[in-house]
């Protein structure tokens, strides 16, 4: 199951029934998420990161058919980001296999909000002065899992996931 703590502005987006957060306390730290909507160029775009390592995937330009079919889209889409940064497919289908059923909660883990927020300043950075359509996604996502580093993790995301399935 993964257990996504959604903020505020992405809850009015959803449309999901919201769990109580208290009741999946338990469910490993593997297994949860924080998601985030952000604005860039005038265009909706999410940003979803683990509890644990930090892999984080941003998703540019959603609209509204596939916020509403966001489990599919977030399971593709996490999917393809694991193979572009070269994770080991053993590891990509075990994550994957955990993922469902999707539990809609609210936030509660202000070190990985800070770790969204960063995300969010590195996607900003790289969007400055682009249209839209000139925004490498693929190149913004390998950066913010291979090659960003963050304060409580102490490597990059991808090294994380590879010494938890370890």
């Amino acid at each position: 199951m993964f257990v996504i703590g959604a903020t505020e502005k992405l809850s009015k987006e959803i449309h999901k029934d919201f769990e109580d957060l208290n009741e999946y306390k338990d469910t490993p730290l593997i297994n949860r998420w924080h998601a985030n909507l952000i604005t860039i160029n005038r265009r909706k775009c999410l940003i979803l990161m683990n509890n644990k390592t930090g892999i984080n995937l941003t998703l540019f330009g959603l609209r509204k058919q596939q916020f509403d079919n966001l489990n599919n889209v977030i399971k593709g889409s996490l999917k393809q980001l694991l193979q572009l940064i070269k994770v080991e497919e053993e590891i990509i289908d075990e994550l994957l296999k955990q993922a469902e059923p999707f539990v809609y909660t609210n936030t509660d883990n202000r070190q990985v909000l800070c770790m969204m927020n960063q995300v969010q300043l590195l996607v900003e950075d790289a969007a400055d002065g682009l249209k839209y359509e000139e925004i490498d996604a693929a190149e913004i996502n390998y950066i913010s899992n291979a090659e960003l580093y963050f304060n409580p993790i102490a490597k990059t995301p991808v090294e994380a996931l590879r010494e938890y399935f370890q």
